[in-house]
């Protein structure tokens, strides 16, 4: 016969058991959130060093093209003085090459770069590429004008093809890092509000302060979709071709006499400076020839001169030009112990951007392009805030947007706004509620003046800007 206390210690022990049983899952849980934490934590510091290793890497790579480029500006002007014509047209076919020779280095060596810092390829990059190589190795070459003419004209001899090895060469050992300012000859280009990443992220977050800053009268004019109201996409501008669409220098061919470009003495300080032979005289001066000159994107830098712009400081006159630059888009997934509440193991997706560009001077505050030919000036790469680059705002590898912008807008143009599995697509259909339309338009009538751009560092590298990394 069991006694009372008996009874007593076996429920005690039973209840022991049980708090013990609880405890323990307990821990266990903990244990799993603390280790699927700190792997994410890793591997975002994995994705960190390997998106920032592959910027400067590109940069670097370009830094060196540049200054290449610039060396053969020297030699081509020594050759013109010494009369020596084999020379001038073997040193303009190979800057010619160069321009795009060079930027595929850069993008070779940004793959390794990451690679050596732990990021795998990622199928997706890879896909796009090989897509893109066979754009143009066929496509390129293939498409002409109404009167016939290309429509792509090579910038030398069997380019599309040789521009394509290397794409593929790239493809073939895997992209790891997606170049996310690439311009492709085929991309849109303009203000058009369907091909900026800005009003989408407006609409789905009702940003109203966007409109009023960037479209002020767009809420109030729109009508609904039938028949189309939007203006049409605009073509991409088709152009002369020499610049390698992924981490391009924006070069430009100048026929002139060198002396407008630059002077006599600054050339032959320089090629004393890089131990060039030869001697540069009037007559390599004054005649007329073809030169690599500085393009379009070299402007000054007047995003990073902005007071709103969130970095500290001021930029100094040697590096107050845009020009080329990488970007670097780098995406890695975390696989998670902890179930999700379907059963399945879901992962965590880090992604990092980074941007970073060669930085040189002439002569002490003298910018590179301060004259407008391409000279050998370029002396370290460094980081600075993708806000402040050349990539486009929804990013050139960002391969969801992409996807929308290259096979979906078409559609939307022709067929109206449609749901499915873009959540751009979506943010349209959303778009099309007057009623929506009209919350902002009521927002904005009394807090208007809440719209004003603050600037200000923030506590990483970037600061405030929302893609400052």
């Amino acid at each position: 016969m069991i006694s009372r206390t008996d009874k007593t210690r076996i429920s005690t022990g039973g209840q022991t058991i049980v708090f013990f049983m609880m405890l323990l899952f307990i821990l266990v849980f903990v244990v799993i959130w603390i280790f699927d934490l700190h792997k994410s934590i890793y591997i975002k510091s994995v994705s960190r060093n390997a998106g920032d290793s592959s910027a400067l890497m590109a940069a670097r790579w370009e830094g060196i093209t540049l200054n290449l480029i610039g060396d053969l500006n020297i030699l081509h002007a020594i050759a013109l003085s010494a009369t020596n014509t084999a020379a001038e047209t073997a040193i303009t076919n190979m800057q010619a090459r160069l321009c795009y020779v060079g930027p595929m280095i850069a993008f070779m060596a940004s793959q390794q770069a990451a690679k050596n810092n732990g990021i795998y390829p990622n199928p997706d990059f890879d896909t796009l590429l090989n897509e893109h190589v066979h754009q143009v190795r066929y496509d390129y070459p293939a498409q002409t004008n109404p009167d016939g003419t290309p429509l792509f004209p090579e910038p030398y001899p069997d380019c599309w093809n040789e521009y394509a090895n290397m794409l593929e060469l790239v493809a073939k050992d895997g992209v790891v890092a997606g170049p996310d300012n690439a311009r492709l000859y085929t991309d849109y280009t303009g203000g058009h509000p369907l091909i900026m990443i800005d009003f989408y992220n407006a609409v789905a977050g009702r940003s109203w302060c966007w409109f009023h800053n960037h479209a002020p009268t767009l809420l109030a004019n729109y009508q609904n979709f039938f028949p189309c109201w939007w203006p049409a996409l605009p073509e991409p501008p088709h152009e002369i071709y020499m610049n390698s669409e992924i981490y391009g220098l924006g070069l430009n061919k100048s026929i002139t006499e060198l002396s407008s470009l630059a002077d006599e003495n600054t050339l032959n300080a320089i090629a004393t400076e890089r131990q060039l032979q030869g001697e540069l005289n009037s007559t390599g001066m004054t005649q007329t020839a073809v030169w690599y000159t500085y393009g379009a994107p070299w402007t000054t830098w007047d995003v990073m001169a902005d007071p709103s712009f969130p970095i500290t400081g001021t930029l100094k006159p040697q590096y107050n030009y845009a020009g080329a630059d990488a970007a670097v888009r780098v995406i890695a997934k975390a696989a998670r112990l902890m179930p999700s509440g379907k059963g399945n193991y879901p992962s965590n997706t880090v992604t990092w951007t980074a941007a970073a560009k060669p930085f040189g001077y002439l002569a002490d505050d003298q910018r590179p392009n301060s004259f407008d030919i391409v000279l050998p000036a370029y002396r370290a790469v460094r980081l600075f805030p993708v806000d402040a680059s050349s990539a486009p705002s929804g990013g050139a590898y960002n391969l969801e947007w992409r996807r929308h912008v290259e096979n979906h807008l078409s559609t939307y143009m022709e067929q109206g706004p449609q749901s499915g599995s873009c959540p751009y697509c979506n943010i349209l259909v959303a778009w099309e509620d007057p009623q929506l339309r009209q919350s902002g338009i009521d927002w904005l009538s009394t807090n208007s003046w809440q719209c004003t751009i603050v600037g200000g560092p923030g506590g990483i590298r970037g600061g405030g800007s929302p893609r400052g990394h």
